[in-house]
């Protein structure tokens, strides 16, 4: 995706979030949704985070594979970011200013036979055992600083089991990458 359309979509994202907040109109979406344009039209797995300008997360929301195209999807996770991550309360207006929105589209997933294949950084990793299952993007352990065993813990810890069971036979990795980018708001 160039730069453009991905200015696009995070312009789509904030106003989707602002609209909500302002009873305001939605231009973006409504040009976007008569045109169906090939950029915005097709399904990928897409999460929508927002961060405090100091780096603090504020809301994350996102699907593993495509529900709908782009130009329907992304301003729905913004505003499930928003206003419904179960972490957080709901985005106030006066908190408009003082976020930044980032945007991962996924890859498609592909299943490892073993967890020391995933590459920190560049691979997010869909954790499964029995039930229970817990996601990361790519980007989560470089933020964290996080080396793979540690990151794997956390997923782990993540999903609602121990901390080592990353390592037991039982348990399933996925992995993909994202194409990430962020408002740049300076």
């Amino acid at each position: 995706m160039n730069r453009v359309d991905q200015k696009t979509l995070l312009m789509l994202a904030r106003e989707a979030i602002t609209s909500t907040l302002t009873h305001s109109d939605t231009p973006i979406y409504d040009r976007l949704k008569r045109e169906d344009s090939p950029p915005f039209s097709h399904e990928a797995g897409c999460f929508v985070t927002i961060h405090t300008k100091e780096g603090a997360l504020r809301g994350c929301i996102g699907n593993l594979w495509g529900r709908g195209p782009l130009w329907q999807e992304v301003p729905k996770l913004a505003r499930e970011s928003a206003f419904s991550d179960p972490r957080f309360h709901p985005l106030k207006e006066a908190e408009l200013k003082e976020v930044v929105l980032e945007i991962s589209l996924l890859s498609k997933m592909q299943v490892i036979d073993d967890w020391k294949q995933i590459r920190l950084g560049v691979d997010g990793v869909l954790l499964s055992h029995g039930y229970h299952r817990a996601v990361f993007l790519p980007q989560v352990a470089t933020e964290q600083g996080w080396d793979l065993q540690t990151m794997l813990s956390q997923l782990s810890r993540k999903a609602g089991l121990e901390s080592d069971a990353y390592t037991d036979m039982a348990c399933r990795f996925e992995v993909f990458q994202a194409e990430v980018y962020a408002e740049d708001l300076s």
